[in-house]
């Protein structure tokens, strides 16, 4: 081979090394003002995230002791186990009695989504709600016929705390909206 041919390829090979080599190493900007400002809004809307989900997980875990609702109170009132079979019973009952109006109102929510909602499935939902509410307050009423004396008086208590808490987080979050409108 001849002298120009080899410098020829050599140059070739050095350009091609350039390049990769190039290509490898990180490209430093000048960020303009624009693009901090913009990154640091991002960070800011991060950290707030970070805190909300905090904030959300705590209360999560609150909740999850919390809001146990008939199970919580129940256990609180240490059944036995006949009447932890009894109060199984009624809650099953009444489930399957209010299957039907269950399947119903999720139809009812699937329409809302659709768009397809009308004032008289708005009309029949609220009447569907109501009458949940009503076996609802059967199922409590009922349940208590299964509980001692003692036991309804501690149920009084439990139910008492449990009100006094949910005016207590209600407060907290009035003087919560009240600071963000501020």
């Amino acid at each position: 081979m001849s002298l120009p041919k080899h410098l020829c390829g050599v140059f070739v090979l050095m350009l091609a090394v350039g390049v990769g080599v190039f290509a490898q190493e990180p490209q430093s900007q000048t960020p303009s003002i624009r693009d901090e400002s913009s990154q640091r809004e991002r960070l800011e809307r991060i950290e707030r995230r970070r805190e909300r989900l905090l904030n959300r997980e705590g209360r999560l875990r609150e909740g999850r002791e919390r809001h146990r609702g008939v199970g919580r109170m129940m256990h609180d009132l240490n059944l036995t186990d006949e009447q932890r079979q009894q109060s199984r019973a009624i809650r099953q009952r009444r489930l399957e009695g209010l299957k039907l109006q269950r399947e119903e109102l999720f139809k009812l929510r699937e329409k809302r989504i659709a768009g397809t909602f009308t004032a008289e499935d708005e009309a029949r939902a609220r009447t569907l709600h109501q009458e949940m509410r009503t076996a609802m307050q059967g199922v409590r009423s009922e349940m208590e016929t299964v509980l001692t004396a003692e036991q309804k008086a501690k149920l009084e208590e439990l139910k008492k705390e449990r009100k006094e808490r949910m005016e207590q987080r209600m407060k907290e979050r009035q003087e919560r909206l009240n600071k963000k409108l501020l």
